[in-house]
């Protein structure tokens, strides 16, 4: 029987339910839980699984170089960083206010560390991220521009709420993409 139920709730993609089906049986039983109390354990088990997957489908999403998080920074490295205006940003309201964060300074200092930090925490809350260096952003650009592709790959770098990109500066844009640029950040702002 159990073995139906579970069929049934594949059948309906709630896999989470179907693969706890079995466990949370047993406890039930085992702490005489009503049926209510059973179907809340077996529902907030299909929550979790589907907030786990959009997490990870996120973060694959993202094309993050490297997972770090705020917690892995060590702000005793560079006691210029202002801690608590980093850990500030960590709630993402400059997301929803469509405000813009520019991390300034030379090569080694964790910029990017600290922008994929914030990736994550905005993934966390509920966001779509996009991560790309600029290299690979001006090698995108060109790629797009060849093929005849320029708007639809702008159009995809405005789709995500969090428009990364590290290493801005760190090497001369051609003049085209620069433009390109530039019409991505005032259309992203609108």
């Amino acid at each position: 029987m159990t073995v139906d139920i579970q069929q049934s709730l594949k059948s309906l993609r709630l896999g989470g339910m179907a693969n706890t089906l079995q466990k949370r049986h047993q406890e039930a039983k085992a702490n005489e839980l009503d049926y209510i109390d059973f179907l809340e354990l077996l529902i907030d088990d299909e929550i979790t699984r589907r907030r786990d997957n959009l997490l990870n489908r996120r973060m694959k999403l993202a094309k993050f170089p490297f997972l770090r998080t705020i917690d892995e920074f060590d702000f005793s490295f560079n006691p210029g960083i202002n801690k608590k205006e980093i850990m500030s940003l960590l709630n993402c309201n400059f997301v929803h206010k469509s405000n813009n964060v520019l991390l300034i300074g030379p090569p080694g200092v964790g910029k990017s560390h600290i922008a994929i930090s914030l990736g994550i925490a905005a993934i966390h809350n509920g966001y779509k991220v996009l991560y790309k260096s600029a290299f690979d952003l001006v090698q995108d650009m060109d790629e797009a521009a060849s093929e005849d592709r320029r708007k639809q790959y702008i159009s995809q770098l405005l789709t995500a709420d969090l428009l990364i990109i590290d290493e801005l500066g760190m090497k001369k844009m051609p003049t085209n993409t620069a433009d390109d640029l530039m019409e991505i950040i005032h259309r992203r702002y609108q």
